[in-house]
């Protein structure tokens, strides 16, 4: 069930607690897209699971999510993370949002010159939990929907990446 606006902005606390999921979700986009993949550490609680399966990531740990982050970022030196179109569903100490994200970007290619532009979209399902240090993530489900390969002259393929 999601929250209509005028619903979910009846108090002060409502949207103190809008605001911090907001800028949580933005600071995890941001530390994806800036190479600071350790910082999900500040950004989720200790017993969050992550979700990249759909991207053929892990489905795992924070640590384990951030060994599969760091690895499969090495191979893309150009991407931006845009989260966009969110619905907050927002409880008292518990809250999920549904977000669209686009994720434009450039791969490298073992055997090819240049870089290969790679855009993705999809879904992000986030839980997030009130603790005593505000606001955490508890859960992340990415489900890449899409993702083309523009320029690949691989032997055998389209070619391709499969990774954030």
């Amino acid at each position: 069930m999601h929250v209509h606006l005028e619903a979910a902005l009846k108090s002060e606390q409502a949207i103190a607690d809008r605001f911090a999921l907001d800028d949580l979700l933005t600071a995890y986009a941001v530390a994806i897209d800036t190479d600071q993949v350790t910082e999900l550490t500040r950004l989720a609680t200790e017993d969050a699971v992550f979700d990249y399966q759909s991207s053929g990531g892990p489905r795992g740990s924070v640590a384990e999510a951030q060994q599969w982050l760091q690895s499969a970022l090495e191979q893309v030196p150009v991407r931006a993370h845009l989260i966009v179109n969110r619905r907050f569903d927002i409880h008292e100490d518990s809250a999920c949002v549904e977000a669209h994200f686009f994720n434009p970007m450039s791969v490298k290619v073992p055997g090819q010159k240049n870089e290969v532009w790679n855009p993705g979209g999809g879904y992000y399902f986030v839980g997030f939990r009130r603790t005593g240090k505000g606001w955490r993530i508890s859960e992340l489900v990415m489900l890449q929907t899409w993702r083309v390969a523009v320029g690949v002259h691989a032997a055998g393929g389209s070619g391709g990446h499969r990774g954030p």
